[in-house]
């Protein structure tokens, strides 16, 4: 008689929602995804799995739906669930300070236990971002397993038939147990047949019956992901799915990770590479390189090369979005800032700690096929809980300046602040503002993003509608079908020179124009955009340049100073003609503030006549009023009198799990000055944002 062959199928989901993300969203993400798959779950009781919620999503569904987390509690009494740890606000955790990585994890472990009686014995790690380090951490924090991906284990050099089962790794002797997650297995789930599935899973099974194979993937992509609540729910395929697993449970046994963990003993001892699930990977990677690197994949695969070598072949690490996005080095940067400060200050302040950990939360560092980066009010969420914890821990009630490298690019800021403003100067490159917090709002002016290109950018003439999708009549996995959400984007796909801060110093020349301005292919006459500045003192700069004339390329000086009174955030310019001629100049300084949206009809800019951000034009004004009702966000730019403005929106265009789309990052304002300068003559400029 033949010996039965059997395996072991180890299934989790990881359901997440951004800090600050939109009550629709979760109520959408809930009604087509979490509810549905719970409500499946309990007609299959003989199917076991694990799930992870992160922390600030059980918190969101704890109190929209106690119904929702009973019937989590039952399955998870009933053995039928395996609830799953992690950080509380989903932090890449290496990129976090030690002490974080362990309170967050902590912290998420006891808020399971509360709502769900067990002490979890396994962690869920946020977009898989492994590096060596963080082991002892993560066994400091009484987690005994993990879940990362198979490319971690292949790029330590470990072949698909050694990843059945898990390993034990370790940092100066702090022991954790790390299960690979099979990439066949989240590409086959649930895009394809059931019988896919089924069928690799059995081409798996041994006569020992050690085998695991797992399966730990989004819970978004049963329902929210496009094309997939037709499939998983209307057309059944869940159902069928844990039908099929329990009618095979002669061969196929649907096992806990606690169970598997303390029945199977590990296949060996490995140490994994710094590493992420291998699309990550491919994202992070600089737009040149990406480029490059996706049309060697590509070619490797028309050449049927790719599968012998995809073990070789790594693309970058999660921190290279830190040095590829300017924007998110540096909300990691006020986060280590706030760090500091809490440590100098041995702040245990429960309020303010979560506050701080809020600003943690990975989505708005970060972009591949998610909108992450792109989308403001993830941004704006991050900004707005570390300026609230920077406020509780030091209000500054006097004008504080500090001078060291804010950003760690080599070269120091100057952070200056009193109780209702705070600003980042960046001298090294344009004597630039990097950030304006209105202190008491909890909101950063600026929170915009620079319009690069994306690799993504070379597809979007063959993408296809949510209609078109729905007719072909499959779904498929996000990383398989290229989407808009709407046509005509490429007429929004300008490329920025320089980056969208704020006090940048342009001068045009009589060919510029607004049209071109805003497309950023307008003739710069100066040097000055992108070029460093010297302090001279506590917040005064000065860069010794030059300006295009027709053919002549003649010295100017500008000194630029800031200064905070109570309310007020004056610059005061002074521009030098430093040549033997009359130089006629025209001089703009640029302003950027993003209002969270272009349309709203609370969100506009007033000057003696209301615009919303999206207008684009030019007019003249003493005082401009910007306005958002809904943050109670109210500025006003001032000058000694009035000049012409020059206002654009910035549209990025970028792509998600529901396609490109164009996004408002913000609206260019730049009050501008016409003037004659005699040969040594300085001219004298000053301008105020009033909060």
């Amino acid at each position: 008689m033949p010996i039965l062959k059997r395996v072991n199928f180890l299934f989790g989901i990881h359901n997440h929602q951004p800090v600050g993300n939109f009550g629709f969203v979760i109520e959408d993400a809930y009604e087509k995804s979490y509810k549905p798959f719970i409500e499946i779950l309990e007609k299959h009781p003989n199917v076991k799995m694990a799930i992870h919620f992160t922390g600030w999503l059980l918190d969101e569904l704890t109190k929209r739906y106690p119904d929702y987390i009973k019937r989590v509690r039952m399955l998870v009494k009933n053995g039928q669930l395996e609830i799953f740890t992690g950080g509380f606000y989903e932090p890449i955790l290496p990129v976090i300070p030690e002490n974080d990585r362990i309170d967050q994890i902590k912290k998420l472990s006891k808020r399971v236990e509360e709502l769900f009686g067990v002490k979890p014995r396994g962690m869920w790690l946020a977009e898989r971002v492994w590096e060596p380090q963080i082991a002892k951490e993560i066994a400091l924090s009484n987690v005994e397993y993990v879940v990362v991906d198979d490319s971690h284990f292949k790029n330590a050099g470990h072949y698909e038939d050694e990843l059945t089962g898990y390993y034990m790794t370790e940092e100066e002797g702090y022991t954790v147990k790390v299960f690979p997650i099979s990439k066949d297995l989240r590409y086959l789930i649930p895009f394809e047949d059931v019988e896919k599935t089924i069928t690799f899973l059995k081409s798996m099974a041994t006569s020992n019956g050690k085998n695991a194979l797992v399966m730990f993937d989004d819970g978004e992509k049963f329902g929210v992901w496009p094309g997939t609540y037709d499939q998983v729910y209307t057309k059944g395929w869940l159902d069928e799915f844990f039908t099929a697993l329990e009618s095979n449970s002669e061969w196929l046994n649907m096992i806990s990770f606690s169970e598997y963990v303390d029945n199977y003993s590990a296949i060996g001892r490995t140490y994994l590479p710094i590493s992420s699930y291998s699309e990550m990977m491919e994202w992070a990677l600089p737009t040149r390189a990406r480029a490059n690197f996706e049309n060697l994949i590509e070619t490797l695969k028309k050449e049927n090369k790719y599968e012998p070598v995809e073990m070789f072949l790594k693309g970058g690490i999660w921190r290279t979005f830190l040095s590829k996005y300017t924007e998110s080095n540096l909300m990691h940067k006020k986060m280590l800032y706030i760090h500091d400060l809490i440590q100098k200050e041995n702040i245990k302040d429960q309020k303010i700690l979560d506050e701080y950990w809020m600003g943690q939360c990975n989505d708005p560092y970060w972009h591949g096929v998610f909108g992450g980066l792109y989308l403001p009010h993830l941004r704006a969420a991050v900004y707005e809980h570390l300026i609230k914890a920077e406020m509780m821990i030091d209000p500054a009630n006097k004008i504080e300046i500090e001078r060291f490298d804010y950003d760690k690019d080599g070269f120091d800021e100057i952070i200056m602040k009193n109780r209702k403003i705070e600003i980042v100067i960046d001298p090294d490159y344009g004597g630039r503002v990097l950030e304006i917090d209105l202190r008491d709002k909890g909101y950063n002016l600026i929170n915009s993003l620079t319009r690069r290109y994306e690799v993504y950018h070379e597809f979007i003439s063959k993408a296809i509608t949510r209609d078109q999708l729905d007719k072909i009549g499959k779904a498929k996995t996000i990383h398989d079908v290229v989407l808009t959400r709407e046509e005509g984007l490429q007429q929004y796909l300008h490329t920025d020179w320089y980056e969208r801060f704020s006090f940048i110093d342009h001068f045009f020349g009589d060919s510029a124009t607004l049209k071109g301005y805003l497309s950023s292919t307008y003739p710069e006459q100066g040097d000055f955009v992108n070029q460093p500045y010297e302090i001279v003192d506590k917040a005064k700069l000065i860069r010794h340049g030059h300006i295009w004339i027709g053919t002549d390329w003649l010295p100017i000086d500008i000194e630029k100073e800031f200064s905070l009174k109570s309310n007020v955030l004056e610059l005061s310019y002074r521009i030098k003609n430093n040549s033997d001629r009359n130089v006629p100049l025209w001089f703009g300084s640029e302003i950027t503030c993003n209002l969270m949206s272009g349309d709203g009809g609370d969100r506009y800019f007033d000057w003696g006549e209301k615009n919303p951000g999206s207008y684009t034009g030019e007019f003249e004004a003493q005082n401009v009023k910007v306005i958002s009702e809904y943050e109670k966000v109210h500025v006003e730019v001032e000058t000694d009198e009035p000049v012409k403005y020059w206002m654009y929106p910035i549209y990025t265009v970028s792509y998600s799990e529901g396609g490109f789309e164009k996004v408002y990052q913000g609206t260019s304002l730049t009050p501008m000055w016409k003037f004659m300068l005699s040969s040594n003559d300085t001219k004298e400029i000053k301008l105020r944002l009033k909060v």
